[in-house]
């Protein structure tokens, strides 16, 4: 009786173990649950991590080429600019313009302050000085409307106003010498242009210099660029 009884209490023991033994094995099962949830979490947001990586690098590389674009769209509109540009300037280059008939004039009254009579006029006519540029020249002219000097052109000098065909010259003349007397300005006339044969307004600014009336002409279509 005892015997059953030893037994029966080292049966008892041994169940306890056990007991204890499963409960530490299910406790291991849920850490490694816990684990395995963990990982695969971690897992998820490397993933994740990586897809964000691989996104941005796209987003780079399009920013890349979208500015690679632009330079070169800012490129090519830079060499159109320019060529407008170009001709542009090549289409001033046929006219005169008022401001730079202005510019003429002002240039000989500050040689006329630093040369004699006879250089001055010599140097105005001289091909070779910069009082002629395009359909541009400055002339010099005595109160009778002749031609004392004439920007590049030796032929004109001794020639008189009056003489240029299609132009009232005595009222040409005697505006000149009006608005030179009272200051440096303006004059209108019509006169026909020698590249196209038509009639058109002409607009000299004229300035008296001692005893020279001296001014530079330019199409008044074109006084306003």
């Amino acid at each position: 009786m005892n015997q059953v009884e030893a037994s029966a209490g080292l049966i008892r023991t041994a169940g306890d173990g056990i007991a204890e033994m499963a409960g530490g094995i299910r406790s291991v099962a849920a850490s490694m649950s816990e684990i395995s949830g963990s990982s695969a979490e971690q897992s998820t947001g490397l993933r994740e991590v990586s897809a964000a990586v691989q996104q941005l690098d796209q987003i780079t590389q399009h920013n890349a080429q979208m500015v690679g674009h632009a330079v070169q769209q800012a490129e090519a509109l830079q060499s159109r600019a320019s060529t407008l540009s170009r001709a542009v300037s090549a289409f001033r280059l046929q006219q005169g313009t008022a401001e730079e008939a202005v510019a003429l004039v002002s240039k000989a009254a500050a040689l006329h302050k630093t040369s004699a009579r006879d250089a001055f006029l010599r140097t105005i006519t001289d091909k070779n000085q910069a009082f002629h540029d395009r359909d541009m020249y400055v002339f010099a002219l005595n109160p009778q409307g002749t031609y004392l000097a004439f920007g590049g052109n030796q032929a004109k000098v001794g020639t008189r106003v009056q003489d240029i065909p299609g132009i009232a010259g005595d009222r040409l003349v005697s505006d000149i010498v009006a608005q030179g007397d009272r200051a440096p300005g303006w004059v209108e006339y019509d006169i026909t242009n020698p590249a196209t044969g038509a009639v058109q307004t002409k607009m000299s600014f004229v300035a008296r210099l001692g005893d020279l009336y001296v001014g530079c002409g330019v199409y008044k279509s074109l006084a306003a660029r």
